[in-house]
């Protein structure tokens, strides 16, 4: 497992190699996100930004997501209109062969994973698509259920 740290000197190194400033504020919201084991609204980074930075405005945190997102640093989840640390930093071009991720979200605590979603069910949904004359946009899939944690307590 990659320390916030070094995660943070990767994501660095990755917005230096695409000709991109990794300012202060980026690098700190990335730290939020990285250190929090679940996704967090925009509001929820603000507060904890301003538990640092007091002075701290919502167009701060909402300028940092964008750039965040702009360089596949974060993930957004769109159900929850919330934001979730990159557990691999890369390019999400998918038409390079590159991350196509998945979410598993729990609906009774909120315990969200990334997985990758396997190469076959990417080429099915692309295959389906295509019979369609549908073109995949946006690429992340969200999975809602129960963890085995609260699959225990049913």
């Amino acid at each position: 497992m990659v320390s916030t740290e070094q995660a943070l000197a990767q994501a660095e190194q990755q917005c230096q190699q695409q000709g991109a400033r990794f300012t202060a504020a980026r690098r700190r919201v990335l730290a939020i996100l990285l250190a929090q084991p679940q996704p967090q609204t925009a509001y929820q980074i603000l507060d904890l930004l301003r538990a640092e930075q007091p002075g701290a405005q919502p167009p701060t945190v909402y300028r940092a997501l964008d750039f965040l997102l702009r360089h596949a640093l974060v993930h957004r989840i769109e159900s929850t209109n919330s934001y979730l640390a990159c557990n691999s930093p890369h390019t999400h071009d998918d038409d390079a062969g590159h991350h196509w991720p998945q979410f598993l979200l729990c609906d009774a605590c909120g315990d969200t994973r990334e997985v990758p979603l396997a190469s076959e069910l990417r080429q099915a949904l692309a295959r389906q698509a295509n019979e369609y004359g549908f073109h995949i946009g946006q690429r992340p899939l969200e999975v809602h259920g129960l963890c085995p944690r609260c699959q225990g307590g049913q």
